[in-house]
């Protein structure tokens, strides 16, 4: 009996079979491996039948040069071997330089394979098109690159963003500045994604359950890619991210639905780092135990979750975020998964294929009596805001308005609209180089 079982590395046949392209091909894809026939999935050596050594050979000889392309014969060797007193034949496959397929099939995940244990798995679409693009060694082209397929596109909103920050412009160099052609002087992905015209439809849905029911879609769109990233943080924060307030032995109780920090380093992440250029976009979908944020292009850029996690500087789109950073949006520390982390570890990323999904748990009372009355009250922590915020700039008058909304837990609108109800608080100086006061 032979002393190995079946692996990523081997794989044992008792003779050829339809499945024999499809297994080299799977090693060619993967990390190589070596097929031996003769030799069953017990282990046990039955030998090629006798007197059908060379017509075994032959098969074999057929299946490298006629079955699967590109052209593998460089990286496949078959050969005669002696095991136990019986004949076997040893295919020795080394990893490819390209992307193999058997050729009946054509470059379709029904002819693409990879070798997971000792098993072949067809290839996705995805992972067909990142291999056939490696071995092209082309890079996707970037959002900067793709040409919009609208070319009729206006920028009021974006303008009123950019003004409201004081970031100067030139009219007649408005696309130039901000990367909004393709090398060919067209409107890019980018230009699309930040115009009036921009319609795709991002949602937020809610599922009853653990997803099997759908009881509720909001769809945003209609504008430029900021003013729907600030649209639905507003809608998370006064419509599903609710206070519960209850009172246990005398003491008041506030508590959000989740954290609000988070949420909305998860969704800015989301915003800016989806892959653009796949044309599908991040979404959010609520569930009775926690909602999920999902993006795309994930696995594309980084190399490891921890990689990620650390705020190893590797955005997608890097105009997308040098524009982000100057409308206040965000910042280059990297700290923003860090802090998803500290509050919900690790568990909370979850890759699959091309996407990536941050799963935020709902808080859940703790120690709450039975029949206490839980209320949803919207506006019961504003004038404790408002402190907190008085009391931050009191400490660092020179304080963004991004690390207000950081520090508080909410978005920048939400710390806008505070101060604006305020008397007390105002600001001096251009919006770059000035500074807060307080009105005792």
């Amino acid at each position: 009996m032979y002393n190995f079982d079946e692996t990523d590395k081997y794989e044992l046949k008792e003779t050829i079979n339809d499945s024999l392209p499809k297994e080299i091909e799977a090693f060619l894809n993967t990390n190589g491996g070596i097929i031996f026939i003769g030799i069953n999935n017990k282990r046990e050596v039955i030998g090629i039948e006798k007197g059908k050594l060379d017509e075994n050979m032959r098969r074999i000889s057929d299946v490298i040069s006629d079955k699967i392309l590109p052209r593998c014969i460089d990286f496949v060797y078959a050969h005669h071997e002696i095991m136990e007193d019986k004949d076997i034949i040893q295919i020795d496959i080394k990893k490819g330089n390209e992307l193999y397929y058997i050729k009946k099939y054509g470059m379709s995940p029904k002819g693409c394979h990879i070798r997971v244990g000792s098993t072949c798995r067809e290839m996705t679409v995805d992972e067909i098109k990142k291999r056939f693009m490696a071995t092209l060694k082309l890079e996707p082209l970037t959002i900067t690159e793709m040409k919009s397929l609208k070319q009729k596109l206006t920028f009021k909103v974006f303008k009123i963003y950019l003004n409201e920050q004081e970031v100067s412009y030139d009219n007649n160099t408005f696309a130039e500045t901000f990367n909004l052609l393709t090398p060919n002087g067209q409107y890019n992905e980018m230009a699309y994604l930040l115009s009036d015209q921009f319609d795709e439809s991002i949602k937020v849905c809610r599922f009853k359950g653990d997803g099997g029911n759908l009881v509720m879609r909001k769809e945003f769109g209609n504008g430029c890619i900021f003013k729907i990233y600030y649209d639905v943080l507003n809608y998370m924060q006064s419509q599903e991210n609710i206070v519960r307030t209850y009172f246990v032995h005398g003491q008041r109780r506030d508590e959000y639905l989740y954290e609000e920090v988070a949420f909305v380093e998860a969704w800015k992440n989301a915003i800016l780092h989806n892959d653009y250029a796949m044309r599908q976009y991040p979404q959010i979908y609520l569930y009775d135990d926690r909602l999920e944020i999902m993006s795309h292009g994930y696995p594309l850029k980084y190399d490891t979750l921890d990689e990620f996690i650390r705020g190893v500087s590797k955005p997608i789109n890097v105009p997308l975020s040098k524009i982000a950073i100057n409308l206040d949006i965000t910042d280059q520390t990297g700290k923003g998964n860090k802090d998803i982390v500290r509050i919900y570890g690790k568990e909370v990323f979850d890759i699959l294929d091309n996407t990536l999904i941050v799963k935020i748990p709902y808080n859940e009372p703790q120690n709450v009596p039975q029949n206490v009355p839980q209320n949803v009250l919207q506006n019961v922590s504003q004038n404790d805001d408002l402190e907190t915020i008085i009391s931050i700039i009191k400490a660092n008058p020179f304080i963004t308005r991004l690390e207000l909304a950081q520090k508080i837990g909410k978005t920048v609108k939400t710390v806008g609209r505070i101060i604006k109800k305020s008397e007390s608080i105002t600001f001096v100086g251009p919006s770059k180089g000035g500074h807060w006061e307080v009105k005792e």
